[in-house]
């Protein structure tokens, strides 16, 4: 990795920048009962809260829905599960297509 030397335009910015630094860091100094630092906080809105909640729901649901799964067996036990050739066919080429 090389290190590419300031420009002009860059060297001047970082001069103002240290400079203001500087008369900030002298200032505060200067004037300790200057307006007191306020503890930081963090506030949560009512649709990031549900959001989260949402979340959690979902990474705690089972992967498997065991009911659907055992509906399907019973089905195909009975023998009254059936496919619908062309529905399948259609999602099989929509699959297949979009990939």
């Amino acid at each position: 990795m090389s290190i590419s030397p300031l420009s002009g335009q860059e060297r001047l910015r970082a001069s103002a920048a240290a400079a203001a630094l500087r008369a900030n860091a002298a200032g505060s100094a200067a004037s300790p009962a200057a307006a007191p630092r306020q503890p930081d906080s963090v506030s949560i809105s009512d649709q990031a809260r549900s959001l989260g909640a949402a979340h959690k729901t979902a990474a705690n649901a089972p992967d498997v829905r065991e009911d659907r799964v055992s509906a399907l067996k019973a089905a195909i036990a009975e023998g009254t599960y059936a496919v619908d050739s062309r529905i399948l066919a259609a999602k099989l080429l929509k699959r297949t297509g979009s990939s």
